[in-house]
């Protein structure tokens, strides 16, 4: 079985849980919100992905989480240190307005989000290639919401190119 571990404040929990709902694979698989009170009741468990969206004060049990996840998301715009994460043997995509990201926020308008895959992403169907990537502008959700879905997206569905991350197909 797939884990998927969040860490993100309450608000953001709640966007994702709403924004996963309709989306069969995912809901399908274990999608975990990582709290500093509850990762000692966690610490057994090996994720495939940990997204980083904030700041988490118990550091090391954090990155004895790390150790052996597969994906390691972290939001480029938060205050985290990654040099500071154990994340030697994963996949490290990161994500936010910084122009170093793997994934960018290009510009966000009224009506839409242009994002774009500066680096190639790999997953277990391959490989996606460095792209744009329209999602709707939604403003009843943190735009880094959108792209941590959006990035789980691009990481676990085989056909990548027919989000819809607003229908959330």
């Amino acid at each position: 079985m797939l884990f998927i571990g969040i860490v993100t404040d309450s608000k953001s929990e709640k966007d994702i849980e709403k924004l996963l709902t309709n989306n069969k694979f995912l809901t399908e698989n274990n999608v975990i919100f990582i709290k500093e009170k509850n990762i000692d009741n966690i610490k057994n468990v090996h994720f495939d992905t940990v997204v980083i969206n904030r700041k988490f004060e118990k550091e090391d049990e954090l990155n004895k989480l790390l150790e052996n996840t597969k994906n390691v998301v972290i939001n480029m715009d938060t205050n985290v240190d990654n040099t500071e994460l154990n994340v030697i043997n994963s996949n490290i995509i990161t994500y936010g307005f910084n122009s170093k990201s793997s994934i960018t926020i290009s510009s966000v308008t009224d009506d839409d989000v242009l994002i774009c895959v500066q680096r190639n992403i790999y997953n277990n169907f391959g490989e996606i290639e460095v792209q744009e990537i329209k999602i709707e502008n939604n403003e009843n959700y943190n735009i880094y919401d959108l792209i941590i879905v959006l990035v789980l997206f691009l990481v676990y569905l085989p056909e990548h190119d027919k989000i819809n991350i607003n229908g959330i197909k």
